[in-house]
């Protein structure tokens, strides 16, 4: 049995803050994150469109992927998270990011932690804010 995570992303757009979506660029390049979609299928099932009935623009730089994965919490994992990590007795903080096709967490320390079975994620990690709204979370442990 194959088991599909769901693909989505988050981004910061300057008025509300966080927004969860899918990912589109314009041809400018500028970011947005869609929330709605609605389907026209008045020219027929050939010519049937998808537009996009909510979106925001958002901040490319603050873009991030979601995990497919949970914390202890129940919280989504992204892309660009901090998170604490239990390994060999302690917590240890670091942040999710993307590296050779996969997700990891980047601890300070350079031992990166490969994100493994769902189970062991639930238990073992924790959110405890992304790099852009909480950056000092990030300075180098004792």
């Amino acid at each position: 049995m194959r088991i599909m995570r769901e693909i989505k992303f988050r981004g910061k757009n300057k008025e509300i803050g966080w927004v969860y979506g899918q990912l589109a660029y314009d041809i400018n390049g500028n970011a947005y994150i869609i929330q709605e979609v609605e389907l026209d299928a008045s020219y027929g099932i050939e010519e049937t469109m998808l537009f996009a009935t909510m979106w925001y623009r958002v901040d490319k730089e603050t873009v991030g992927q979601y995990t497919g994965l949970k914390d202890k919490n129940g919280k989504e994992i992204y892309e660009r998270d901090i998170v604490k990590v239990f390994s060999d007795g302690r917590w240890i903080t670091g942040k999710v990011i993307y590296e050779h096709c996969g997700f990891i967490v980047d601890i300070t320390n350079n031992k990166d932690l490969t994100f493994g079975r769902e189970g062991i994620i639930e238990k073992f990690i924790e959110v405890c804010g992304n790099i852009y709204d909480n950056p000092e979370l990030l300075e180098k442990e004792e």
